[in-house]
């Protein structure tokens, strides 16, 4: 056992240990344990903080809606429906337009004025407000306001159900009195079918905002998507506190959207009708004039029947004729939509399209100029002629008329060119029928542009009735596939986010925190970092004295650092050997490390063995040992050295401690490193070797001064005081190169001043208060220190674990 025992003080041995000391759990754990209080305090604090959060913060409602957009294009499919595709201006739907229209702002206004949402109540509470919505106990009529553009807000104070405080006076103003505020004026008029009584306070907050602000707020919680390329199903979701008002306004823009979709269909029927209505007027007497020529020539020429020869050439011209006539057809509606295009009062109307006319590029371009008009007709209900988005756009319709205008030119020289070619063919069978008379060809022409105009009138009137039919009937491409349905889903305050992000943020601050101490702390904290730093080995450790008094160690006393000191006396045998006459030196890096405390101590236990103790205070400069102990000072190692004084005249005997004695310094001395390199230091050190067994050399701090290393001559062993939270980490390297350049004899340390908490420990088997020792402390064999008890528990324990 003694061997096992002293190999821990082997050099060897324990740079072993330290070269084999590898990530130990329990270190770990008992080291930080001490914190432990102040990361539970933390994240308990912080879920409180967390429940706050959640208490009282808004809560926002989602309250989601799908609508289908249908293609009523692609739902006809057949080719007889080109007509109706593009009179009415039914092409393919675009969703990303859609969508785009359904966040507009005009569309939006239009949902806000519906519902009345420029007028917003809140019922002020406690800490936060919340919003009122159908539920208002009063309601405000605004008689005047002076500048619509600026949003205003006032306090209203319920005081009665007859009279409020308006913005904190002291007047009260009666329910359905006008009142002036700002130079606005209003009208409040109390709710009697609303309690009072089922709000949290009489105060409310009135706030009364313009269109455009409104609809942007709308804008910022309205969320439009589209889910995928293969449905036409787009889906709404509105985020508000107020379910009901989510819920609501998306029915409204619903039906919005819906009532848009109808009015632009109106709009291009009726401009269709009028156009049909014209060219109606226009036929009427243009099909009059050729019946009465027709009769006129009848009765002039006296031709009523063809002749049968007649006959025969018509069957060879019949089919030249049909062709004819259809391209007269085509080239007469082309005339009138030049005329059309080129008439001032239809600068800003829409193009009727499909009038038998089957060419793409003319189609396309009449589409994409309606579709501006309709554009500008928009913006204009919300903004003004000569603001500059209209007056771009009509640059842009001006440009394609002008294209319209082109094309049509361009439709009607083709047309030209291909009746000319008809008539050349009809010449060649004209030159057939040279042979009849000439009366019959004039009847027959007059017949043929009768028959134009005939064929002509009745496609107009049947396009007026599929026109009207269509606008009688005009329903929307959309249909709501999912209602808003209350109270919706809640995304925020997400509870479960909430508490987790506070609760990792109650633990990351403390460990964040503590990690910055233990990356800032300079100082020694425990026994793992000495033992990691320097291979000097350690010869035990003294714990934390809260009595005042400087003498620890008595005969009778059983406190535990009387037996921490005992132990180190024990141990002390194994570096020392088995000498009759021990010569120990203690010192340590600055001063304040407790060095003259363990000085006197270990005095006074090697005292309690029966061996005759001196110590001998070598400190000069700043000796603690006398005045530590209470006595009276005399004549010291300075007087000796110097000759003034014997050895019997140095000895002062500690009462309290049977062979203790104490031999002061004596006067400070100017040069006291050069003192102790005085030779009667020699003889003095002899003189006391004769006359005691154990002396103990309380020397100046090595870190500061060399005495230490001056006289280290005369020791057997160093002890080497480091304490707790207080020696300097740097410090260790100095001690280490102490021990490797053997500076000082026998150098090993004792850690001083250790507190009992869960980050100090010593390695296993040691003394240090994480090795066991500690924990024996309680335990009843050992006397407590009476100024560390307290009639409070509860104080006991907030010393214990938050010291």
């Amino acid at each position: 056992m003694p061997e096992q025992i002293k190999d821990l003080f082997v050099p060897e041995t324990l740079a072993q240990q330290d070269n084999s000391r590898a990530f130990n759990p329990k270190d770990f754990l008992m080291k930080y344990l001490r914190y432990l209080p102040w990361i539970v305090m933390s994240a308990i604090l912080f879920l409180v903080l967390a429940y706050a959060k959640v208490r009282y913060s808004t809560q926002i409602y989602r309250v989601q809606s799908s609508l289908l957009i249908k293609n009523e294009h692609d739902a006809g499919g057949g080719k007889g429906d080109k007509f109706d595709e593009l009179f009415m201006n039914q092409q393919s739907m675009n969703l990303s337009n859609e969508m785009e229209i359904l966040r507009s702002r005009m569309v939006l206004e239009r949902v806000a004025k519906d519902l009345g949402l420029q007028l917003s109540c809140y019922s002020k509470g406690t800490v936060r407000s919340s919003l009122l919505y159908l539920n208002v106990p009063f309601d405000l009529q605004i008689a005047k306001i002076l500048d619509s553009s600026q949003a205003f807000s006032f306090k209203v104070q319920v005081v009665n159900n007859k009279q409020f405080l308006l913005d904190g006076s002291k007047t009260p103003i009666e329910f359905g009195e006008p009142f002036q505020l700002g130079g606005n004026y209003f009208r409040l008029l109390r709710d009697t079918n609303i309690s009072l009584k089922n709000y949290n306070s009489p105060d409310f907050i009135m706030i009364w905002q313009p269109l455009p602000a409104v609809a942007n707020a709308l804008a910022s919680n309205l969320k439009v998507f589209h889910l995928n390329d293969q449905s036409t199903i787009l889906n709404l979701s509105f985020e508000n506190e107020n379910s009901r008002l989510g819920s609501d306004v998306l029915s409204t823009l619903m039906a919005v959207y819906d009532s848009l979709i109808i009015e632009d269909k109106n709009r291009i029927a009726f401009n269709t009708l009028r156009f049909i209505d014209e060219r109606l007027k226009s036929l009427k007497d243009d099909l009059n004039g050729v019946q009465t020529n027709m009769e006129d020539f009848m009765i002039q020429n006296q031709v009523y029947n063809l002749d049968e020869q007649s006959k025969n050439y018509l069957g060879i011209m019949s089919e030249g004729e049909k062709e004819k006539n259809e391209r007269a057809i085509r080239l007469q509606v082309v005339e009138w939509l030049l005329e059309y295009i080129n008439d001032s009062k239809n600068k800003f109307n829409t193009v009727p399209t499909n009038l038998g006319i089957e060419e793409p590029a003319l189609l396309q371009l009449i589409a994409e100029y309606n579709k501006l008009q309709l554009e500008r007709d928009a913006n204009l209900k919300t903004t003004q002629a000569n603001n500059p988005m209209i007056v771009g756009l009509e640059g842009a319709l001006e440009k394609v008329r002008s294209n319209i205008y082109q094309v049509l030119l361009n439709v009607k020289q083709a047309y030209l060119i291909a009746g000319n070619n008809i008539n050349k063919r009809e010449s060649a069978v004209k030159g057939q029928i040279r042979s009849l008379p000439g009366k019959s060809m004039r009847l027959l022409d007059i017949q043929r542009q009768q028959k134009i105009f005939e064929e002509l009138y009745s496609f107009l009137l049947q396009k007026k009735l599929e026109t009207s039919i269509s606008s009688a009937s005009t329903i929307s491409n959309s249909r709501v596939i999912e209602s808003a349905l209350i109270p919706g889903s809640l995304v925020s305050p997400d509870t479960k986010k909430i508490y987790m992000f506070y609760l990792m943020l109650g633990l990351l601050l403390p460990v964040g925190a503590i990690a910055i101490m233990e990356l800032l702390r300079d100082k020694v904290d425990n026994r793992g970092e000495i033992e990691a730093r320097t291979a000097a080995p350690i010869l035990g450790e003294v714990g934390h004295s809260s009595d005042g008094q400087a003498l620890i160690v008595s005969r009778n006393s059983r406190s535990f650092i009387s037996e921490q000191f005992r132990i180190i006396r024990t141990n002390l045998q194994y570096i020392t050997g088995k000498k009759d006459k021990q010569i120990i030196m203690v010192t340590s890096s600055f001063s304040g490390e407790g060095k003259s405390f363990i000085s006197t101590n270990m005095g006074a236990v090697m005292a309690l063995t029966g061996k005759k103790t001196v110590i001998m205070e070598f400190d000069i400069r700043k000796p603690k040992i006398i005045s530590g102990l209470d006595l009276k000072r005399k004549a010291g190692i300075t007087n000796y050295i110097i000759g003034m004084s014997n050895f019997e005249d140095l000895l002062l005997k500690v009462e309290d401690i049977e062979n203790l004695y104490v031999i002061p310094c004596g006067p400070i001395p100017p040069n006291p490193s050069e003192l102790l390199l005085d030779k009667r230091l020699d003889e003095l050190m002899e003189e006391v070797s004769r006359h005691f067994d154990v002396i103990i050399m309380d020397t100046a701090p090595v870190g500061l001064v060399s005495d230490a290393v001056n006289l280290g001559r005369f020791a057997d062993c160093t002890l080497y005081i480091v304490r707790q939270g207080y020696t300097f980490r740097k410090q260790l390297v100095q001690i280490d190169e102490l021990h490797k350049e053997k500076k000082l004899p026998g150098l090993c340390l004792l850690i001083n001043d250790v507190k009992p908490t869960g980050g100090y420990y010593s390695s296993s088997g040691g003394y240090g208060y994480y090795g066991g020792y500690y924990y024996g402390a309680k335990s009843g064999y050992f006397e407590e220190d009476k100024k560390e008890k307290s009639s409070f528990f509860l104080l006991n324990w907030w010393k214990r674990w938050f010291s």
